[in-house]
Parts: C-alpha cells; structure tokens; sequence
C-alpha cells in the first residue's frame, strides 16, 4: 500500500536537494509528482515560449537519475497544463490530475487536489501556496517503513507544511 507524503518548497534548488537525498534511498522518479504554477516554472525553469519537448529532455539528462527525469518532466516532456488554473503538473499524478480537471475548473486548485485524494484542509492550504510561487512535491512511498524515511528527508530539507 502506497502512501503520499507532500511538502512545500520556496524554491527550485530546494526541490532538486530533496530529490537528491530521496534517490539515495532508492525513490524512482516515478514516486515523484510535482505541481507548481506557471509562472513558477518559467520563473525557476527559465523557459523560453520556443523551447520543444525534447529540449526539455536533453537539460533534463545533464542533471543525471532522478533529478534529471523530474527537470526533464518539468521542462516539457511529460507535463500536464490546466486551463484556467495555471498549474503544470509532473509525474504520475498527471492522468489523476487530468481526470479532475473538469473538477479542478469548476472548484479552482482545490477541487482538483482533492480529486486527487489531498485533505480539503492540505487543498486549501497548497492552493494558497502555488498561487504565490511555491512548489508542491508529493511523493507516493511504497511502504510505511518508506514513507517515514522520505518524511524524515523532508524534515531535514527547506521543506514545510510535510503532510503524510
């Protein structure tokens, strides 16, 4: 049984020190999602409007395992972009997040969120968040012997508001 541990980042350097420490542990970018908002990724990402998918991969190979998968993903290859919301979803969450979508429009971040199994009180307070810049990172563990290191990780990282 799988078990979601989310937290909250300031920054893309932040991000990337988390998913270091978590591929040490044998997470695979697979476990890894990832929302922010547009003006996020263009902010942290530096994307230009002309840049294709398969550019997106090639950075994303410089930075090696799981952290390269996880840019590569974020800049291009393997992205989710809801309308109306203005959000760019990673990772496996993506086929959830697109199934909510109609939920996500009508009932804004939260909705959506909540579609994906997020407490309405988390929802509302990563909705506040990603409007104002921040990134959410949520990573499914495959064990509760998992989800309390991947905890501990975050703990230890510029994480905050960790929710399991």
């Amino acid at each position: 049984m799988t078990k979601t541990i989310t937290a909250i980042f300031d920054t893309r350097r932040a991000m990337e020190e988390a998913l270091r420490r978590f591929e040490a542990v044998n997470v695979t970018d697979e476990q890894i999602n990832v929302i922010m908002s547009d003006e996020t990724r263009n902010k942290f990402f530096k994307l230009e409007t002309h840049n294709k998918a398969d550019e997106g991969v090639a950075a994303g190979a410089t930075f090696g395992g799981i952290v390269g998968g996880v840019m590569a993903a974020i800049m291009g290859a393997g992205t989710l972009a809801i309308p109306g919301l203005n959000l760019i979803v990673v990772g496996s969450v993506v086929a959830g997040l697109a199934g909510a979508a109609v939920g996500a429009a009508t009932g804004g971040i939260v909705g959506g969120l909540i579609g994906l199994g997020v407490p309405e009180h988390e929802a509302k307070l990563y909705e506040g968040q990603l409007k104002s810049g921040h990134i959410l990172l949520a990573v499914e563990a495959r064990d509760a012997a998992q989800a309390k290191v991947l905890r501990e990780i975050l703990e230890n990282t510029e994480a905050y508001n960790i929710a399991a």
